[in-house]
């Protein structure tokens, strides 16, 4: 079953895909002969016709079989006049089997026609040997020749470590460990682009305070600035993101995790992604900052408050919401601050 949505613009409608986007790519690149399906040695195939098409390419398949394969009926389900609840109805669509988080839903759907969304999911891979994992590396490559940026072995593997068999690790959560540290950088322009409900709609997202619709909503700009090139970007570039804020982040990780060491919980993923946030506004490099310095960072990892208030600073505890006093954002500055108080002294 498919899902699309008719849009009218300008006098003119078209249909644009709410939910199946990766399916009839898959549908339409099999076609292509882009590749074949596994063979039966690979996969359980149930009928014993599967001997006409396991391990073949459609060229390869008996002529009845291509003339089924072309006849088959989808099933797709046109809406109407969605306007900015196009996120929640794929949303409702996509928990109604397997659930998905939040990240998971928010790459899928921002990450169409995005390069940038789609480093950022290149980002979160832990275990290249998992089957989802080398078929995003393939498809990152030849959609967007984009290889994984994980270039320092050792960081890696202190990043696959800190993952490995975790059950926070299901869900996208590594890749919102880095989309985290991008909207902590730049947290001042995510307010300004919130504040901007014309704005907001117009990329396609929604926002009523809540920091799910925040991650939404930066991911949504970053799709708008890859499809619309020639407009002044708000927010980073592919370009800064993967030779900027990446490399920062490779040697953060590498680095106070190892200090740290990676039985830290992986609950703070959102205060480590705080710290290197700070750490790339500050600009300040974990691996050349004196060895005290280092050691009162990870200190701050483990008791964020307790170091806060030895600096004669205040780290609030969020409270769900992007604003206010005990707002991530007010979070993301109390971290600058600690950051800075720390590096500088």
């Amino acid at each position: 079953m498919f899902f699309e949505a008719k849009v009218g613009e300008d006098g003119v409608e078209r249909s644009e895909v709410v939910d199946g986007q990766q399916r009839l790519t898959a549908l339409q690149t099999y076609y292509d002969g882009k590749f074949s399906l596994v063979s039966s040695d690979d996969a359980p195939y149930l009928s014993p016709n599967s001997v006409h098409y396991a391990g073949k390419a459609y060229d390869q398949l008996p002529l009845a079989y291509k003339q089924a394969f072309k006849r088959y009926r989808l099933t797709i389900i046109r809406l109407r006049n969605l306007g900015d609840m196009r996120l929640e109805v794929f949303r409702r669509i996509n928990q109604g089997g397997t659930p998905l988080s939040g990240q998971d839903i928010r790459l899928a759907y921002f990450g169409d026609k995005s390069p940038s969304v789609a480093f950022i999911r290149l980002v979160g891979i832990h275990d290249r040997t998992a089957v989802a994992s080398s078929r995003f590396i393939e498809s990152a490559k030849l959609k967007y020749d984009l290889d994984l940026p994980w270039t320092d072995q050792m960081a890696f593997d202190t990043w696959r470590d800190w993952w490995a068999e975790k059950e926070l690790a299901r869900g996208q959560t590594p890749s919102e460990m880095f989309l985290w540290t991008l909207v902590g950088i730049q947290a001042d322009k995510t307010t300004t682009l919130l504040q901007n409900k014309g704005a907001v709609e117009s990329i396609g997202a929604r926002y009523s305070g809540i920091i799910a619709e925040v991650l939404d909503t930066y991911c949504a700009q970053l799709r708008y600035q890859d499809m619309h090139p020639d407009e002044p970007p708000l927010l980073f570039s592919l370009q800064q993101i993967r030779d900027s804020v990446f490399p920062l982040f490779e040697s953060s990780v590498d680095y106070f995790l190892r200090l740290a060491g990676v039985s830290v919980s992986l609950g703070k993923h959102r205060l480590i992604a705080n710290v290197i946030a700070a750490l790339y506004r500050t600009g300040a490099n974990p691996k050349t900052l004196a060895p005290e310095k280092a050691d009162k960072i990870v200190a701050f990892i483990r008791s964020p408050r307790d170091i806060a208030k030895t600096l004669s600073l205040n780290y609030p505890t969020s409270k769900g919401r992007w604003l206010g006093d005990k707002g991530y954002s007010a979070q993301f500055e109390a971290a600058f601050n600690v950051v800075q108080r720390i590096v500088s002294g």
